[in-house]
């Protein structure tokens, strides 16, 4: 009752928890984009009064507890909730809530320019009151229904079962008399009592009248029968057991079983009997010197109240019988070695030699059958040779490694393909056993990994991931053989590299929650801006600047999916649909240049081309996409003005002996950290996390993958509030001269 109902209420405060958040930032997103058109509208005219009144209607609301403006010159217009929770919710829930609710931000532009950024704060001390309200009604009202159960489980297990206090006393006068129990005359008892009592009262007489049918059975029985306490005195022993061991059985009680069977003493070691849980058996000889050494077969197991129940079985005859059998098979044996190196030799003698050592070992044999008999084993040793030289080669050649085991469990054979995934040479595998081997190419794992064994593989197929020699997911699968009689033989350990496989779900799975992410974004204020045209009649006016926003977020959404299909054709296709031809690439880039739009009507960019021509192979389109991206993200990321330039030059052989022709593109802007530089070329990374600089982040990996389909290289250099540089290399023609710089 007790989880049931923590479960209930730690269900109830995580979904509360989420729903708290979620509605706080649904609320905070549509509060921004009905505020955003309102701030955007005054700033333009510079009505701050309508801005400070829109701000302070904003702050007002329960979720908020701050709105504010900032222009672009640094002033500020902030308006404050002023609000005074009557409950006190824990600092670190408070803190938690914070981290989940961050300042909302959004960008106040019209006409293209930009106004300032408004922002609106979380009230988290309202949000964490108001749930932690709700979580303490909860707990409260679960605490009194637990308390309203117990009571009303607690009265009729009180009235009903009180008097079960006097079945102790019941048992303990069964342990003293032994006789026979009177049932229970307390009138309050319940009928199901006085049952009880009578039952426990047959049970009794029962127990005495099984102890005298046990001490005729043992009397009876052919084995030797003895118990004994904890430290091994003798407390029971038939006349079976006085038999054997030559004695009366009144004699041995009290003796200690170490003592008369000093040929034990080391498997009677206490030490040796948690590791066995008690149970073990054992085989002695009773004066194995003398003409009539008796064998017996002993085994023992534990008694709950402890000590122990010894059995011993005379199986002398049997024992006999089973050294004549070792005799006869050792004979075979010997009979079998005689043979094998006979084959031995007729298998060395050479080709021209054989029939006449065929006619020797027919003649030793004076019969046809032999020669039969030694053609069969010929054709049976020539098909499994065949049959080892074509298994071999299948193992050599498959990429996958096997590890055969015999019935013992004990490693038989190691293919290449093993050796080479789990770093063992074969040489140390054969002749190990299945556990060791498996030990030993875990151990190539990391320190914290969950252990394995192989009752698991036996169950089903496993991945483990090896960071030693070199970083490998494998995937271990473990293939029993059955012998004609249906128990388990030989059986084959196959270890499959899926480290390719692992790393590309990785991927795809990344790249389908950024992509999902990046998509939300303009998703969501389409969705906030259609539901304002449904709930609400706006002025034309006001309709036409909420339907051109929704227009705009559009074109975003097409933009970034454009951007992917377009990475996902260069990535599957490599080049294929690229249409190569040779190209004056001075050319090409005065072309772009002239046709190239920089925003806010700042200047073109500054170009440093070559006096010679520049001619490489490439797609024309392609390049053109590549400058394209370049100078758009030079004068994107240097807000504040600052000339672009755009410089190209050859530069000497490289490491494959080819001229490269060197285009650079540098911009005098924010600049960017070593760490955002690392990522620059991994989609939807942008290095502006305020949302100030739009883009979809796709630009540069799309670039990289052109260039490096053209033969050609990325290089990017940056530093803070300096700028960036963006360097693409490019083969020249084999023809075209080149000069060093």
């Amino acid at each position: 009752m007790l989880l049931a109902l923590s479960g209930a209420i730690g269900w109830f405060a995580s979904r509360s928890y989420v729903d708290s958040i979620n509605g706080a930032q649904d609320s905070a997103d549509t509060l921004i984009s009905l505020l955003g058109p309102v701030v955007s509208e005054s700033a333009v005219i510079g009505d701050y009064d309508t801005i400070e009144r829109a701000l302070a209607r904003a702050s007002k609301h329960s979720d908020i507890s701050a709105a504010l403006f900032i222009d672009l010159k640094g002033g500020r217009i902030e308006r404050h909730a002023h609000q005074d929770p009557e409950l006190r919710a824990p600092s670190w829930l408070s803190k938690a809530i914070a981290e989940q609710l961050p300042e909302l931000n959004m960008a106040v532009t019209a006409g293209g320019k930009d106004y300032g950024v408004l922002r609106l704060r979380f009230n988290t001390a309202h949000i964490a009151n108001s749930f932690w309200q709700q979580s303490l009604v909860a707990v409260g009202l679960g605490l009194l229904s637990l308390l309203a159960g117990l009571g009303l489980v607690w009265w009729p297990l009180n009235r009903w079962l009180g008097n079960l206090g006097q079945i102790r006393a019941f048992g303990e006068q069964l342990q003293v008399s032994g006789g026979a129990l009177s049932p229970m005359q307390t009138e309050d008892a319940p009928l199901e009592f006085r049952q009880t009592f009578e039952v426990l009262n047959q049970a009794a007489s029962s127990l005495q009248l099984e102890r005298e049918r046990a001490a005729v059975t043992l009397s009876a029985i052919g084995d030797g029968i003895a118990s004994t306490d904890a430290e091994g005195r003798i407390l029971l022993a038939n006349p079976v057991l006085g038999q054997l061991l030559e004695r009366a059985p009144e004699r041995l009680l009290g003796e200690r079983i170490q003592e008369l069977l000093p040929d034990l003493s080391r498997d009677l070691d206490p030490a040796l009997d948690a590791a066995r849980e008690g149970h073990w058996k054992a085989r002695l000889r009773l004066n194995p010197e003398g003409c009539d050494a008796v064998v017996l077969d002993l085994s023992r197991s534990p008694i709950a109240g402890g000590g122990w129940v010894y059995a011993f079985r005379d199986i002398s005859q049997q024992q006999a019988l089973d050294d004549r059998l070792q005799e006869e098979l050792q004979a075979r044996a010997q009979a079998m070695q005689t043979m094998r190196r006979m084959l031995q030799d007729f298998a060395a003698t050479p080709a021209q030699d054989q029939t006449g050592a065929s006619r020797a070992l027919v003649g030793s044999g004076s019969s046809e059958e032999s020669a039969a008999l030694l053609q069969l084993v010929q054709e049976l040793i020539q098909r499994l040779r065949e049959r080892g030289e074509q298994l071999a080669a299948i193992f050599a050649l498959s990429p996958d490694g096997f590890v055969s085991f015999d019935a013992q469990h004990i490693c038989r054979y190691v293919s290449p393909a093993f050796a080479r995934l789990a770093a063992l040479p074969p040489e140390r595998a054969l002749g190990r056993h299945e556990d060791e081997l498996l030990e030993a190419v875990l151990s190539l794992r990391a320190a914290d990994a969950r252990a394995i064994n192989f009752q698991e593989l036996r169950s089903g197929k496993l991945r483990i991931e090896l960071e030693r020699p070199t970083r490998r997911v494998l995937e271990l699968a473990l293939h029993e053989g059955v012998s004609s009689d249906g128990a388990a033989a030989a059986q084959l350990l196959h270890l499959s590299d899926v480290t390719h496989q692992v790393e590309v779900e990785q991927m795809k799975s990344e790249f389908l929650s950024t992509a999902a992410h990046e998509l939300r974004t303009p998703m969501a204020s389409i969705y906030g801006f259609t539901e304002l045209l449904l709930m609400r009649e706006q002025p034309p006016e006001r309709q036409k600047e909420m339907l051109g926003r929704i227009h705009r977020q559009c074109q975003s959404m097409i933009a970034i999916l454009n951007q992917l299909l377009d990475l996902a054709r260069i990535e599957a296709r490599r080049g294929q649909d690229f249409e190569l031809e040779v190209l004056d690439l001075q050319a090409l880039v005065q072309e772009v240049v002239d046709d190239f739009n920089p925003p806010d009507a700042r200047a073109l960019p500054a170009l440093s081309l070559p006096s010679q021509g520049c001619r490489i192979h490439a797609d024309r389109q392609k390049l053109q996409q590549v400058l394209r991206n370049l100078l758009s993200n030079a004068y994107k990321y240097s807000p504040a003005g600052g000339p672009v330039e755009l410089s190209l030059s050859m530069a000497g052989a490289s490491s494959d002996g080819s001229a490269m022709a060197v285009l650079a593109v540098q911009d005098h802007g924010i600049g960017m950290t070593e760490e955002q530089l690392s990522h620059v070329t991994e989609r939807f990374y942008r290095a502006d996390k305020s949302g100030a600089i739009l883009g979809t982040g796709l630009g540069m990996s799309i670039v990289k993958e052109i260039v490096e389909l053209h033969g050609g290289q990325l290089l990017l250099a940056s530093a803070p509030g300096v700028g960036t540089t963006a360097t693409v290399r490019l083969p020249l023609l084999a023809a075209e001269p080149a000069e060093s710089l």
